[in-house]
């Protein structure tokens, strides 16, 4: 039980510190006028709505399987090529908006 909360709690450590960067990273980014097409960023933020919910749903699926003691590898796989494919669509749509990664967010 003890090694289950400890490998839990470096998880969300990892996660929080991975969260952090990003966003400091993105905040320069954006900060820089590279997401200055407000109209782009807009459209893309439309057109990626629904896509980005269901990779927010299946990120959290994802994190609830890593909870438990028997981990389902082959649901667990299954999730990660989702998300894999989700961010695909996501990336492709910002590339048609010349959107960089940083202000997809």
């Amino acid at each position: 039980m003890k090694k289950n909360m400890i490998v839990a709690i470096a998880l969300a450590m990892g996660m929080l510190s991975v969260g952090a960067i990003s966003a400091s990273a993105a905040g320069s980014c954006c900060n820089d006028g590279k997401c200055a097409d407000k109209q782009a960023v807009q459209q893309f933020t439309q057109e990626t709505a629904a896509l980005s919910s269901a990779l927010k749903a299946k990120d959290i699926e994802l994190r609830g399987l890593y909870g438990y003691d028997n981990i389902d590898i082959r649901k667990v796989n299954e999730l990660e090529a989702e998300l894999k494919e989700l961010k695909g669509k996501i990336k492709i749509v910002a590339e048609k908006y010349g959107i960089p990664a940083c202000c997809r967010g």
